[in-house]
């Protein structure tokens, strides 16, 4: 084989064992919020796997009765223990106006997985005077992670 077809056989050879492989499907999850009696949030949440951590997609249509963005927390609950708290990217991108979050998407730096939040609980809540001057972080939304 002459000389230059065999440095571009090796070099075809060199790139195919170190390209990188396909793409796989994106690893996702979803929280479907419906309004009730306690829960007035009512919106969706879009969860995918990222190099960098999970990206979060969404968006309200009620149950923000502040237009704060400060005034929320956003995070993943196993029990009563904190997976995953979105709370300050979610504030940082939050547009609140008249009950309603505009679609929103954020990605928070994370070691979790998908698989890690997948079948836990994603709750809302929202900081709330109960007397003068005394404050409490009160739940105004609770939906499963699924798929």
């Amino acid at each position: 084989m002459p000389k230059p077809l065999s440095i571009l056989v090796a070099l075809l050879a060199c790139t195919a064992l170190t390209a990188p492989p396909a793409l796989a499907e994106p690893v996702t999850a979803t929280a479907d919020f419906q309004e009730g009696l306690f829960s007035p949030v009512d919106g969706v949440l879009d969860f995918e796997e990222t190099t960098d951590g999970i990206k979060v997609t969404g968006k309200f249509q009620k149950g923000f009765s502040s237009d704060r963005p400060a005034d929320y927390q956003l995070q993943v609950l196993d029990n009563a223990v904190v997976i995953v708290d979105f709370s300050k990217d979610f504030q940082e991108v939050a547009e609140i106006e008249t009950a309603e979050v505009a679609a929103f998407e954020f990605t928070t730096k994370t070691k979790q997985k998908i698989a890690d939040i997948r079948n836990e609980d994603v709750v809302v809540r929202q900081l709330v005077d109960v007397a003068a001057g005394i404050k409490v972080q009160a739940e105004i939304g609770r939906a499963k992670i699924v798929k």
